[in-house]
């Protein structure tokens, strides 16, 4: 069995949280290991701690170890008779310093620099000389003297709707081809395909995909893979119905270099309580895409559960401009059409500071408060949110749009089933900065806007 550490797990060297380290475990493939810089077998001389500048963390100095290898048989990667690789401290950082004196089969990456390091979800392991890793290392022999790659992997069809089973889908062309070789072949009944014997290389690989359908692009590098010297990658697609709207964001005059947050919300919803089906950040040149979607009708917004900033003075506009839900226009989508939309915002905001300080239930200064702002100007619908890391007091500022009036409804996580609400706070309309208070005064297992107006009153 092979261990790979998951993609969140990386992000732990870069937190001052103390997560632990999780691997997947996934069957044994001799061409997946050799996607390593280097793979080799030997024995450790020494272990010497060591601070490292991790890559996503510049100007930081982490705890790790650097790992002194006498080499005893270098399976992949140009390695000397000896070699360094270095590893972090352990626990959640993915670390794993070894003993010295102890041989190891081990996996390693090279670094931005240059340099070869290695961690508990790599898949390395002591050897034991037991038979299935004889027929292993055997495997990883007979794949290293290959002088070519192969790409495998997987083609599934998502109805895309909730709670819907993914279907395999056969008979699917795929296309590998990089700068000197193309290569194509069908998925078969399960929906899997591989292309062996691949000159070494970089590769872009698609499906042959109708028009009613797509796949994710936001990624597109997870679709252009290199192999070399029986290595291999695997490249999987989930499609679903190519349903979206997308279009264009016109900013006022004057605004520029600005992300909003665009939105599809169902009429269906109730709008007290509305979250967007999807949302997406308009790129550089104000475009948006609003994919997967399912068929049905949507408002289009602008901003609507987001909040302002000083840097971001963009009120919550609903296509095709207006400022309220019961004046936008209601945008239809077929099953695989695609529906293009330009949203014209003529104004900003004034930003307001709102400065406030957090007590909870328990009399203490609050860490973290969560913030949903109704505005009073537009009863009744989505309401803004917006989560705040406080001071050590438990203060925090809030912006809100200056000339408005809001109902402030805060609350916390208090563990993982219950939270912790406050009375709601009425901020009347003005420019001037204000101040207020919140104090959590009960326990529930969501701190329900309607509710807690309810109760209110």
């Amino acid at each position: 069995m092979l261990r790979r550490c998951l993609v969140l797990v990386l992000f732990c060297l870069a937190s001052d949280y103390g997560f632990a380290c999780s691997c997947l475990t996934l069957p044994f493939r001799a061409c997946d290991s050799l996607r390593s810089d280097a793979v080799f077998t030997g024995t450790v001389i020494e272990t010497v701690k060591e601070e490292y500048e991790h890559e996503y963390d510049k100007g930081r100095r982490w705890p790790g170890y650097a790992m002194r290898f006498a080499v005893s048989e270098a399976l992949h990667g140009a390695l000397g008779t000896e070699v360094i690789v270095h590893t972090g401290a352990g626990g959640g950082d993915c670390g794993t310093p070894l003993a010295p004196g102890e041989r190891f089969l081990i996996f390693a990456f090279k670094n931005a620099k240059g340099d070869l390091g290695t961690g508990l979800c790599s898949g390395n392991q002591p050897l034991t000389g037991s038979l299935e890793q004889r027929q292993m290392l055997d495997q990883l022999r007979a794949a290293a003297k290959k002088g070519s790659g192969s790409i495998y992997g997987s083609i599934s069809l998502d109805a895309g709707q909730r709670g819907s089973v993914t279907q395999p889908v056969a008979n699917m062309v795929v296309t590998a081809h990089s700068e000197n070789f193309t290569a194509s072949v069908q998925t078969g009944k399960d929906g899997r395909f591989e292309l062996a014997g691949l000159p070494n290389g970089k590769y872009t690989v698609s499906p042959e995909i109708p028009k009613s359908l797509d796949y994710d692009h936001r990624y597109d590098t997870f679709y252009q893979p290199e192999v070399s010297d029986g290595g291999c990658a695997r490249v999987n697609f989930r499609l679903q119905p190519s349903t979206r709207i997308r279009g264009h964001v016109t900013l006022p005059a004057g605004v520029h270099d600005t992300r909003l947050l665009v939105g599809a919300f169902p009429v269906r919803l109730d709008k007290s309580t509305q979250e967007a089906t999807k949302t997406e950040l308009t790129d550089a040149n104000g475009q948006f895409d609003l994919w997967p979607l399912p068929a049905g009708d949507y408002f289009v917004g602008v901003n609507i559960n987001s909040w302002l900033s000083e840097d971001m003075p963009i009120p919550p506009t609903y296509y095709p401009g207006v400022s309220t839900q019961k004046a936008a226009a209601i945008v239809h989508v077929a099953e695989g059409e695609a529906k293009e939309l330009e949203v014209s915002i003529t104004e900003t905001s004034i930003p307001r500071k709102v400065f406030f300080q957090a007590i909870g239930l328990d009399g203490e200064p609050m860490p973290v408060l969560g913030i949903d702002m109704e505005d009073l100007q537009h009863p009744g619908e989505a309401p803004g949110h917006v989560n705040i890391g406080l001071d050590g007091d438990g203060s925090g500022i809030l912006i809100v749009s200056a000339g408005h009036a809001y109902h402030l409804h805060a609350h916390s996580d208090a563990s993982r089933d219950t939270q912790w609400c406050s009375k709601p706070v009425t901020i009347t309309a003005g420019t001037a900065s204000v101040r207020v208070r919140f104090v959590m005064d009960h326990e529930a297992a969501t701190c329900d806007i309607a509710a807690i107006d309810a109760a209110a009153k």
